[in-house]
């Protein structure tokens, strides 16, 4: 038990020193970084403003109202900043497979998935998380909810999960770059395009749509199911209590893709 947690210590500490890297040297370009903020505000406004103008017409679509949404909006806005501004590397498995990057990792006695996870960083990801809290905060101070300490706890507990759980889907989709020959793949972006419908409630879709986003691409445990159980909607509290599971389970599915990965990667030369 104490070499576990040694062992958590020491890549704790290792995560810390390449994230400190990544950001000193995003810091020597300000510029750049204003700029992302204002292009983040800018898209993310124009996306509150597509949910505005529709519920400015349309008071309730299948009962959920539109701070209901709002709330939807910002667990999915939360998890997606956590991911571009901690695991940024996450997105980037198929440039540094093409460029050669893995050879590296390979031979440092520091996990390979480490390592990668933490090749980037993205100061956009912190200022999507920034918008995300506030409209967590508006979005639960307009809604109706009976709260509780143990209520107000979920809230992270949810949001930490949903991190996780969106994490996995990208970490997942963009290993498999490893059985792509040209080493381009853009399976992360599609995940993450599949994640704008997730916007909305998942009732006002198909069947076949809600299973995807149920079970195959499971976007609903990311805010419908923990959203739908804090606003107390009937038929949640399965999807919300299965989160734990889905959770294990897509780490271990990361895991086994990431190893097996691993075992055919040849490096390219270029």
């Amino acid at each position: 038990m104490r070499g576990i947690i040694a062992k958590c210590k020491r890549y704790a500490w290792l995560y810390l020193q390449y994230q400190v890297r990544n950001i000193r040297s995003l810091a020597q370009y300000r510029a750049d970084f204003f700029l992302m903020v204002f292009f983040t505000l800018f898209s993310q406004g124009c996306s509150l403003a597509l949910v505005g103008i529709i519920y400015s017409n349309i008071p309730a679509v299948r009962g959920w109202s539109v701070w209901e949404v709002v709330l939807l909006y910002g667990f999915l806005l939360f998890s997606e900043g956590c991911i571009n501004f901690f695991f940024q590397g996450a997105w980037k498995v198929a440039n540094m497979i093409r460029e050669s990057d893995v050879d590296r990792f390979l031979v440092r006695p520091v996990p390979v998935g480490l390592q990668l996870l933490t090749a980037k960083i993205d100061f956009e990801g912190f200022n999507k998380m920034v918008i995300a809290s506030v409209l967590l905060v508006f979005g639960f101070g307009r809604c109706t909810i009976q709260w509780s300490l143990a209520k107000a706890a979920l809230i992270f507990l949810f949001l930490l999960q949903a991190c996780l759980i969106r994490l996995c889907m990208v970490w997942i989709a963009s290993c498999m770059s490893f059985w792509m020959e040209n080493g381009r793949n853009s399976l992360n972006y599609f995940v993450i395009c599949l994640g704008e419908m997730a916007k909305y409630p998942l009732v006002i879709y198909p069947k076949a749509l809600r299973l995807v986003f149920g079970y195959l691409i499971p976007y609903a445990f990311v805010s419908y199911y923990p959203v739908g159980y804090l606003l107390g909607k009937s038929g949640m509290a399965k999807g919300a209590a299965c989160m734990p599971a889905v959770c294990i389970g897509l780490l271990w599915l990361s895991h086994r893709v990431l190893q097996c990965g691993l075992k055919r990667y040849e490096s390219s030369s270029l």
